[in-house]
């Protein structure tokens, strides 16, 4: 019998009024830890937990028809209801659903009736203004504790994207405002979680179009030197999920990734002292043979010293994979003038494959 059957599957566990799960698949099981976006989620012996949003799991089940998502909101305190996390997924790549968080909740209901199913699951929307970094769990975080399941049921292996790719950005890469609609405006300080749609960002839209799976370090607010909620500058934050937890494995990324697409700058123009730094410490967190990209703020904001201050770095580190691109001007659908909706993404991300493509697809190091 294997580990997670050992230590869990036979618990009769009574989740909700009356529903019966004769199963529980534990967060530590092989194949749902394969399933984790990566170097997105704080992983424990009893919760996986992120606070980033469009952080996903995809998980496969076998012998299991219900599929429930079990989840722990007791660390998020003194909220509106409106700023609780909301997910989305889908089941065997149906349609797909969304759910809000709730106090007191403990259970999702995901699959029903569904032959093995496939769940593809992440964060669609998150607050930005609660403490993102500090200790193991954020102020706002999404926390996993497992999956119901039928007796007998498990998680089995998928075939996954052996490709990697880092978005790191504010809140436009991290798809905030995105499920508005256009001039719909910007949300209220309590709706941000509404109005988001992380896989509706444009580096998502990229890193599925070159076949990577993506992980993401973006947050409502960020910048170079640091951001809302606690996060901290990029150079610190390359190595650090939170400021209890280490992102890397000895001195890297664990995966490394193949490629790597930062945009920062639209909430200030940063010193050109601190995106040296920064790239510096990227690059010595990838490796030498991931691609870094660094693209202008779409908006344009600190193109000048953004393209100053990554041409001096490149010069004097001599870094043959980093490059620079400028969209220029581009026009693009946004809620608020600022935020893009989904099909302000989709104008980013089309503008952007015209210039990534030569990059991503040409002669790779790896």
């Amino acid at each position: 019998m294997n580990r997670h059957v050992s230590l869990t599957l036979f618990v009769g566990v009574l989740l909700g009024a009356g529903e019966l799960f004769a199963g529980v698949i534990p967060v530590t099981d092989k194949d749902v830890q394969n399933g984790l976006s990566p170097w997105n989620w704080v992983c424990r012996d009893d919760y996986v937990t992120s606070a980033i949003c469009g952080a996903s799991l995809t998980v496969g089940f076998k012998g299991t028809r219900q599929v429930s998502l079990l989840v722990d909101v007791g660390h998020i305190k003194k909220l509106a209801p409106t700023r609780y996390p909301i997910i989305a997924w889908s089941v065997n790549g149906g349609a797909l659903r969304s759910h809000q968080l709730a106090e007191g909740r403990t259970k999702i209901v995901l699959a029903s009736d569904a032959a093995d199913p496939v769940v593809d699951l992440y964060v669609k929307g998150m607050s930005p203004y609660e403490n993102r970094y500090a200790g193991d769990v954020g102020a706002a975080a999404m926390k996993i504790t497992g999956f119901a399941v039928d007796e007998g049921g498990a998680a089995r292996p998928l075939d996954l994207p052996g490709k990697f790719w880092l978005s790191i950005g504010d809140s436009i890469m991290s798809g905030d405002g995105a499920a508005y609609a256009a001039g719909q405006g910007r949300p209220h300080n309590d709706r941000w979680p509404e109005a988001g749609d992380g896989r509706a960002s444009y580096g998502c839209l990229l890193a599925r179009h070159y076949g990577c799976r993506e992980g993401r370090i973006a947050y409502g607010g960020y910048n170079w030197p640091r951001g809302m909620a606690g996060v901290p500058g990029l150079a610190t934050l390359i190595d650090q999920k939170t400021s209890t937890v280490s992102r890397l494995n000895g001195q890297a990324l664990s995966p490394l990734p193949d490629v790597v697409l930062i945009n920062l700058g639209e909430n200030g123009v940063p010193k050109d002292a601190t995106v040296i730094e920064a790239l510096t410490k990227v690059r010595s967190r990838v490796g030498p043979k991931a691609k870094i990209i660094v693209m202008v703020p779409v908006s344009g904001r600190g193109r000048a010293e953004i393209t100053r201050a990554f041409n001096e770095y490149k010069s004097s580190a001599k870094d043959a994979t980093a490059h620079l691109v400028d969209l220029g001007p581009l026009k693009f659908a946004t809620c608020d003038g600022q935020h893009p909706t989904a099909a302000g993404h989709e104008a980013i991300f089309k503008a952007a494959v015209g210039r990534l493509d030569a990059i991503v697809t040409g002669p790779s190091a790896r």
